[in-house]
């Protein structure tokens, strides 16, 4: 049986979002009214389909690491770490970073279900602009999938849990950006992991033979 790669899932989720223009929306919908430099959170319900939530100002830098040109055709085209699971206040950020980027307007994010929390339906940025926010249990774990304007093939971003020590994060960003690009998400968080802890045995020896 032939595994299923990012962008065949990919391709698959497309036709699914083409056809059910709902498919992926959680059950509720967490609308951010921002007053000044404070905000307000309240749950509604989905169907309401109410005002989307705001990208806030102010947050967090997101830390990411792309591959230059955002067009390679392997798994990922990039690494980010967030600082949470919480969706909400976590995806404007990278939204903002890839705005940024020459030829790249974000429409619409999707993500994994079980891997976030306070996922949003729609995120809007101050000038008024949204980008559609969809969840799934179907795409590959440590994922993120970015539809852009102008027809280009995604962008498939990995996602490196928020709990991960600082020097494998980065590594495993690097590895995202920079790699060959045909490792999976979940190959370059386990190998990234692995030398990490290859790093501690072998800083654990050093010490031990010290005091020999």
């Amino acid at each position: 049986m032939t595994a299923l790669t990012l962008r065949d899932v990919e391709a698959a989720d497309s036709l699914a979002l083409a056809r059910l223009d709902d498919d992926g929306a959680p059950a509720a919908l967490t609308s951010v009214i921002w007053h000044g430099g404070a905000k307000t959170a309240r749950n509604t319900p989905a169907a309401a389909d109410c005002a989307p939530a705001a990208i806030a100002a102010g947050l967090p830098s997101a830390r990411v690491s792309f591959d230059p040109a955002l067009i390679r055709h392997g798994a990922v085209d990039g690494g980010w770490w967030p600082y949470s699971r919480n969706a909400l206040t976590e995806l404007p950020g990278l939204i903002a970073a890839l705005d940024a980027r020459p030829g790249v307007r974000v429409q619409r994010v999707a993500v994994h279900r079980d891997e976030w929390d306070d996922i949003p339906r729609r995120l809007t940025s101050d000038n008024g602009r949204f980008a559609r926010v969809d969840w799934f249990t179907t795409i590959p774990r440590h994922t993120v999938s970015v539809t852009t304007a102008g027809g280009r093939e995604p962008i498939a971003m990995l996602v490196v849990p928020p709990s991960t020590p600082a020097e494998a994060a980065r590594a495993a960003m690097n590895t995202a950006a920079t790699g060959p690009g045909t490792a999976q998400a979940a190959d370059i968080l386990t190998a990234e992991e692995a030398r990490g802890r290859a790093a501690k045995m072998g800083e654990g020896s050093v010490t031990s033979d010290s005091y020999v």
